[in-house]
């Protein structure tokens, strides 16, 4: 790892573990990373104070919960997850971290009016940092307390949980029947979607803090001892591992039978699935901090990478491994940690230590093309 990295690395590890394990958040709270999720041309976003509704083309904001601030509210970093089959018109559920709550927002006929709290979960004790899965009638969420909460989203009553040896920041991930958990405890858990029983847990080197991803029949994993992993989804055992330069903090992004993945020093990689072979001559380097889950456009060519110390968007040609040129010079630019989000053609940030909570890139030619909270109302 590099020298300089050390101080920058080890004080985001100090910051989250506060953040993680206090009960206010206070003035750390913007150094935590919010999130958002795009519907039907809606953007539904964590954004720190309240949970936001905005037109994904414009950035006009159609509603804001609570629409007042409450003190005693949120922040909110956990990305909004919609479960649309849920309700007239869907059903939003967002967690707060500082009252450890989760809200169902019961969303109405326009996506300009505001939902209606259906039911609040309050039943965890910990800080809600990670997202939540929507499987069927649940909502499935890890918290502070080191416990995986399985919800009835129609009513919100506690279903099944299940804990942990550390905190879950990790989102949980289902496939059938099965429910799969990471966390801090350096394990990665295999559960029953109906009752929260434990089917397997496979030991990892370190602490995972990212979100596994599925290929095929295989789970694919970083964890804080810069080690991927490649578990059989159906036993837990480990198939292929390796280590690298520094943290594997990202998500790792799969398409066909490509894993796309970055350590925090920097450095992405491309590989085979199948084969373990990597793809490009040596790794991309953007020479910035990767904690994001990247972004493919949508030809698969063109890979984004958010650095996040910089604020600055890398593009990556996913055939060669190449730097390519892209974007415009953005003022205030902040810091960029949270997961990159492509649709349509448009590439979605949310900055922190910024004046701009959310900014909107065309993919193609990295133009601007809008800001919240606009330049004239901040």
């Amino acid at each position: 790892m590099k020298r300089w990295r050390i101080p920058l690395i080890a004080g985001l590890a100090v910051m989250m573990i506060l953040l993680s394990g206090c009960s206010g958040g206070g003035g750390m709270r913007h150094e935590s990373w919010p999130g958002l999720s795009i519907d039907d041309g809606t953007i539904y976003a964590a954004n720190l104070e309240s949970v936001q509704a905005l037109d994904a083309k414009t950035g006009s904001v159609y509603w804001t919960f609570p629409p007042q601030p409450e003190k005693n509210v949120g922040p909110f970093y956990a990305t909004p997850v919609l479960a649309s089959d849920i309700g007239p018109h869907g059903t939003l559920l967002v967690a707060g971290m500082k009252d450890q709550k989760v809200y169902a927002l019961q969303l109405a006929d326009s996506p300009q009016d505001l939902p209606e709290v259906q039911w609040v979960f309050t039943e965890a004790a910990g800080q809600y940092v990670g997202s939540g899965v929507v499987a069927g009638d649940l909502f499935i969420i890890g918290n502070g307390d080191g416990h995986v909460y399985a919800l009835d989203i129609n009513d919100g009553h506690l279903i099944w949980s299940f804990g942990t040896g550390d905190r879950v920041w990790a989102t949980p991930v289902v496939k059938g029947e099965t429910v799969y958990v990471a966390s801090l405890d350096h394990h990665l858990y295999a559960l029953s979607l109906a009752d929260g029983e434990e089917q397997w847990n496979t030991e990892m080197e370190g602490a995972i803090a990212s979100t596994p991803v599925l290929a095929g029949n295989s789970l694919w994993v970083g964890d804080f001892a810069n080690t991927l992993y490649q578990v059989n989804a159906e036993s837990g055992a480990i198939e292929w591992q390796q280590t690298f330069d520094d943290w594997l903090w990202a998500t790792p992004l799969v398409q066909g039978t490509t894993l796309y993945f970055a350590d925090v020093g920097g450095k992405v990689y491309a590989l085979d699935t199948t084969t373990h072979a990597f793809l490009w001559e040596k790794p991309a380097d953007v020479g910035a901090m990767v904690r994001a889950r990247m972004a493919l456009d949508e030809q698969n060519h063109r890979l984004f990478v958010a650095g996040y110390e910089t604020g600055k968007i890398y593009v990556v040609d996913t055939q060669t491994g190449a730097r390519l040129d892209w974007g415009e010079v953005v003022d205030d630019p902040g810091e960029l940690p949270a997961d990159l989000v492509l649709s349509d053609n448009t590439l979605y940030v949310m900055p922190v230590i910024s004046k701009t909570r959310i900014r909107a890139f065309d993919a193609h030619t990295g133009k601007v093309l809008w800001a919240y909270p606009p330049a004239e109302s901040k």
